[in-house]
C-alpha cells in the first residue's frame, strides 16, 4: 500500500475505534468502506469492489443508504455511521468526520428498514437465581417490558414467541448463547457482566426517565441491573439517552395465558411454511400499530375476566353497528404510525412527510372521538384518546401540504410562518421581475435605452453599456471588462442584489432546517401524550378489526363459565373453514366429570382439526375475539400445551422422539388443573409397546396429578380401554361411512371407538398405485391371523385390564414429576 493518505489515517481511527462494526464513512455523495470491511461489503451488496492507491473500496450513495443498510443488518452486522460533520466547502484542510450512530437490529427506526407489522425487539438477559431476567424494548415503538423465565425452556419459549431482532446476553451466561442461537436468527451479543453493575444500573435508568428515584418504579435489583445494561448499550449505539421510552411494564404471568413456541408453531397462530396463520385470518386493520397490537393480543391473550369483556364489549358494538364500523374504518384510513413517528421524532431522525402524517393523524382524532362518543363501551377508550388541538395548528402552520422527503430543498416550511424564508424564497422566486426593475431604473436614471443587466458565472451580475453610450455612464458604476463594442459595469446596488441572490438557496437551507428543527422541538413537549394516544388508537384499530372479522366470518361472542365447564356448539377451525368449501362443525362439551377425550379415527377424518380448533377457539376468546361456533361459553385457561407433529432437531442431535418427549416431559411438569392440553399421536415416534405404555402413563398423569381439560388424538386405540377405568375420560371418534367404493369422511366428531385405521383406504385417496393397494391387503390380511403379530394391534383382553389395574399402586401426583 503507498504512503498513507490523512483521510486514511482519519479512517483508520475511526475503525480502530469501532472495531465490531462495518464503517460506512461519509465522502461526498457516497458512504465508502475500505479494506476488509470492503471486501465483504461488496460481497454481501453485490457491488463493485475497487481500489485507489492500493486500497480495497467499495461505496454506496448516500441517498439511498437506508436499502443497503437494512441488507447489511438483516445479514447480522452491526454498520457505524461516521458523517462529515463540518461543510466540505468552509472546512480548513481535512474535513472532521465523526461516528454519528451505530446501527444494529435492535436499534432500527426507520419505517422503511422495519417490517410494519412486528414489533422490533432487542432483548437483554441476566440471571436471578435459578431464573432469567428479561428486559425487552422496542426503541421503534418505545415500548419497554421486564419479563422472567423459570428455566431455559422457558427462557426459549420467550424468544421465540417475541421475535427479538437481537439478544444481548450477559457474558457470564456465554454457555447459553449456542441455546440461543437454535431458536432464533437474531444477532446475540455478548455484553460484559460489569454492564450489569446495580449501581451504574440505577444511574442509566434515572438518566433514561428523567426521575430521581426509581423507588416508584417498583423494580427488585436484578431487573434494575438488566435494565440499566440495555439503556447503557441504547446509549452506546445512539450516543444520548432515548426520552420517548416508555416507563417499563412488569409482564406477570398471572395476567395472561402463556403460549409456548411449540403451541405458537403448532397452533400456525403466525404463518410459517404452512398456508394460511390465524393472525392473517383476523388482521384486518389498518394501521402498523394496529397490526403490532393484534399480534401482541395473540401472543399474550387475557387471563382477566373483567379486562376480556371490556374488549368484547367494543367488539359487540362495532358488530352490531355496521355504519359504526365502516365510519371508524374510513376514519383509521388517515391514521398513521404515530408510535413509529413519535420515536423517530424522539432520536432526530424524523422527516417532514413524517410530520405530514401526524398532522393527517392528528386532523381526524376529533372525529374518531366524537364517533364513539355514543358508545358505552367505548368509556374506557375515548376518556384515553386526547386531542392536540394547539399540535395541529402548529403543523398546520409551519408545514406544506406535500412537504418533500427531505428538509433544506425549500419546500418543508409553509409560507408565512417565517419572515426571513418568505423573504428569501421571494427573492428567489422573482428574481427575474427584480432584474428587470433593476434594469429598467437603469435606463432611465442614466439615460441609456440599450443598457441591458446580463449575468455569466466568471463575473456575476452585470450592466452592460454600448460603448457609444459609455460617456453617459455615472461615476458610481465600476468597470469590470471592456469588450469589442461594449462596457460592462457593476453597481453597490446590482452586487447587493448578486450576493442575496447567491446566498439565497444556502440560507434557505439553513433556516428551514433550523425551522424544522423549531418545529420538532416544540412537538417533543408533547412526546408522551402523543405516544399515549397512539397506543389508544392501535387498540381501537385492533378491535375493530377483530369486529369486522367477526362480521365477515359469522362469528359469536363467547361466555366465560364460572365452574370450569366448557360448552360449545357448531366450532370450527378458523383457519381451515376459510380454505375448505362445506366445513363440517362440531360441538364440544367438557366439565369436571368428563375432563379428557380420547379421539380416534383414521387419517384425514379431521381429528388433528377438532383437537386444535378448541386450542385456537380458546385463545381467540380469551385475546377478546369472538369465535367461529354458533354459541360458545369456555374457562378461562392459564395456559394451553401442544404436543403434535413429528420434527427432529438434527443440529443439536435431538431426534424426533426425544422432541417429542421433551415436549411431553414439559407438559407434565408446567401444566395445572386450569390448563388445556392438546395432544396428537404421543408415542408414535417409538415401537408400538412403548409408544402405548408411554400414552397410557401420560393419560394417567395428566387425567390424576393435574386434572386439566385435555383431548389426546391417537391411533392407539388401546388408549380407549383408559375410559372404563376413569370415569373422566371419555371417547370420541371421528365418523366415516364404509361403502363399496371406500369410505366418506364425514369429519363429524362422535361418541365412540374407530373400529379400523383405514390406512390402506386413505392411501387409495392419496393415489397410490391399485397393485401397491392390492398388496398392501393381502400382507394385512395374512399377518392379521398371525399371534405374535397380533399383539402389536389387537385390542386389550379384560385380563390385561385386570393386570393394569393391580400394577398401578395408588394415585398420581404432582410429588411425581420427578420420574418426568
Amino acid at each position: 500500500m503507498a504512503e498513507m493518505t490523512p483521510m486514511m489515517k482519519q479512517y483508520l481511527e475511526v475503525k480502530n475505534n469501532y472495531k465490531d462494526c462495518l464503517v460506512l464513512f461519509r465522502l461526498g455523495d457516497f458512504y465508502e468502506t475500505f479494506l476488509d470491511d470492503a471486501k465483504l461489503v461488496s460481497n454481501e451488496l453485490q457491488i463493485v469492489l475497487t481500489s485507489r492507491n492500493g486500497v480495497p473500496m467499495a461505496g454506496v450513495p448516500y441517498h439511498s443508504i437506508n436499502g443497503y443498510l437494512k441488507k447489511l443488518v438483516d445479514a447480522g452486522h452491526k454498520v457505524a455511521i461516521c458523517e462529515q460533520t463540518e461543510d466540505p466547502a468552509l472546512a480548513k484542510g481535512l474535513v472532521k468526520r465523526e461516528v454519528t450512530r451505530v446501527v444494529t437490529p435492535g436499534t432500527i427506526v426507520e419505517d422503511e428498514l422495519l417490517p410494519e407489522a412486528e414489533n422490533n425487539y432487542i432483548i437483554a438477559i441476566g440471571k436471578s437465581g435459578e431464573f432469567f431476567i428479561i428486559v425487552l424494548a422496542d426503541v421503534s415503538t418505545g415500548e419497554v417490558i421486564i419479563s422472567e423465565a423459570e428455566d431455559l425452556i422457558s427462557l426459549k419459549d420467550f424468544i421465540v414467541a417475541s421475535q427479538p431482532s437481537q439478544v444481548l446476553l450477559r457474558e457470564s451466561l456465554k454457555d447459553l448463547k449456542k441455546e440461543i442461537a437454535g431458536v432464533t436468527s437474531s444477532m446475540v451479543e455478548l455484553i460484559e457482566d460489569w454492564h450489569f453493575a446495580l449501581s451504574s444500573g440505577i444511574n442509566y435508568v434515572k438518566e433514561f426517565y428523567s426521575i430521581a428515584s426509581i423507588d416508584h418504579l417498583e423494580l427488585d435489583d436484578k431487573q434494575v441491573e438488566v435494565l440499566g445494561a440495555l439503556f447503557k448499550y441504547l446509549e452506546t449505539i445512539n450516543f444520548s439517552p432515548l426520552k420517548h421510552l416508555s416507563l417499563p411494564r412488569i409482564l406477570k404471568k398471572t395476567d395472561s395465558m402463556q403460549l409456548d413456541a411449540s403451541t405458537v408453531e403448532n397452533l400456525n397462530l403466525f404463518r410459517l411454511e404452512r398456508k394460511g396463520s390465524l393472525f392473517e385470518i383476523l388482521d384486518e386493520t389498518t394501521t402498523g400499530m394496529g397490526k403490532r397490537r393484534l399480534r401482541q393480543w395473540l401472543l399474550s391473550p387475557l387471563t382477566d375476566r373483567h379486562k376480556i369483556d371490556e374488549r368484547l364489549d367494543v367488539v359487540h358494538a362495532l358488530y352490531s353497528d355496521r355504519h359504526l364500523l365502516d365510519e371508524l374504518r374510513e376514519y383509521f384510513h388517515s391514521v398513521y404510525d404515530i408510535e413509529r413517528i413519535t420515536s423517530r421524532l424522539s432520536t432526530d431522525r424524523i422527516t417532514p412527510r413524517d410530520l405530514q402524517s401526524l398532522r393527517t393523524s392528528l386532523t381526524v382524532l376529533p372525529y374518531i372521538k366524537e364517533l364513539i362518543s355514543n358508545e358505552t363501551a367505548f368509556d374506557r377508550l375515548r376518556e384515553r384518546l386526547e386531542l392536540f388541538p394547539s399540535e395541529l395548528e402548529l403543523l398546520r402552520r409551519s408545514i406544506v401540504d406535500e412537504p418533500s422527503s427531505s428538509i433544506g430543498d425549500g419546500n418543508v416550511i409553509r409560507k408565512g410562518f417565517d419572515a426571513q424564508l418568505d423573504s428569501l424564497r421571494d427573492l428567489l422566486d422573482n428574481s427575474v421581475e427584480k432584474i428587470r426593475a433593476i434594469e429598467t431604473s437603469e435606463k432611465k436614471s442614466t439615460g441609456i435605452p440599450s443598457l441591458k443587466v446580463k449575468f455569466n458565472k466568471v463575473f456575476g451580475y452585470f450592466l452592460e453599456v454600448p460603448k457609444s453610450q459609455s460617456g453617459k455612464v455615472p461615476e458610481s458604476y465600476t468597470r469590470k471588462q471592456t469588450l469589442v463594442n461594449s462596457e460592462r459595469y457593476i453597481t453597490p446596488e446590482l452586487k447587493e442584489f448578486e450576493d442575496k441572490i447567491l446566498s439565497a438557496n444556502e440560507k434557505i437551507q439553513s433556516l428551514e432546517k433550523a425551522l424544522f428543527l423549531c418545529v420538532c422541538s416544540q412537538l417533543m413537549n408533547s412526546l408522551q401524550r402523543l405516544k399515549d394516544a397512539a397506543i389508544v388508537l392501535s387498540e381501537i384499530d385492533a378491535l375493530q378489526s377483530l369486529s369486522l372479522v367477526a362480521r365477515k366470518y359469522n362469528y359469536c361472542r363467547p361466555r366465560f363459565s364460572v365452574d370450569g365447564s366448557a360448552r360449545i356448539s357448531n366450532s370450527r377451525h378458523p383457519i381451515v373453514e376459510r380454505f375448505v368449501p362445506d366445513f363440517t362443525p362440531n360441538d364440544i362439551s367438557m366439565d369436571s366429570s368428563e375432563n379428557f377425550f380420547i379421539v380416534t379415527g383414521p387419517n384425514m377424518s379431521g381429528k388433528s382439526t377438532f383437537i386444535r380448533q378448541v386450542a385456537l377457539l380458546s385463545i381467540m376468546a380469551q385475546m377478546g375475539s369472538f369465535i367461529p361456533a354458533k354459541d360458545a361459553m369456555l374457562p378461562i385457561y392459564d395456559r394451553v400445551f401442544t404436543r403434535i407433529g413429528a420434527r427432529d432437531e438434527l443440529a443439536s442431535g435431538k431426534s424426533t422422539f426425544l422432541v417429542e418427549m421433551m415436549e411431553t416431559a414439559t407438559i407434565l411438569s408446567k401444566a395445572t388443573e386450569d390448563s388445556l392440553v392438546i395432544l396428537d399421536e404421543v408415542g408414535r415416534g417409538t415401537s408400538t409397546f412403548d409408544g402405548i405404555s408411554i400414552a397410557w402413563a401420560v393419560s394417567e398423569f395428566i387425567y390424576e396429578a393435574i386434572g386439566c381439560h385435555t383431548i389426546f388424538a391417537t391411533h392407539f386405540t388401546e388408549l380407549t380401554e383408559l375410559s372404563s377405568m376413569y370415569p373422566g375420560i371419555k371417547n370420541k371418534t371421528a365418523r366415516i361411512v364404509e361403502t363399496e367404493k371406500g369410505i366418506i369422511f364425514l369429519h363429524k366428531v362422535i361418541n365412540g371407538v374407530a373400529n379400523s385405521s383405514h390406512g390402506i383406504e386413505v392411501a387409495k385417496l392419496a393415489g397410490v398405485p391399485e397393485t401397491v393397494l392390492s398388496r398392501a391387503k393381502e400382507i394385512l390380511r395374512v399377518i392379521s391371523k398371525q399371534s405374535a403379530l397380533d399383539k402389536a394391534v389387537r385390542v386389550l383382553t379384560a385380563e390385561d385390564l385386570r393386570e393394569i389395574r393391580q400394577s398401578k399402586k395408588g394415585k398420581m401426583n404432582r410429588n411425581q414429576i420427578s420420574l418426568f
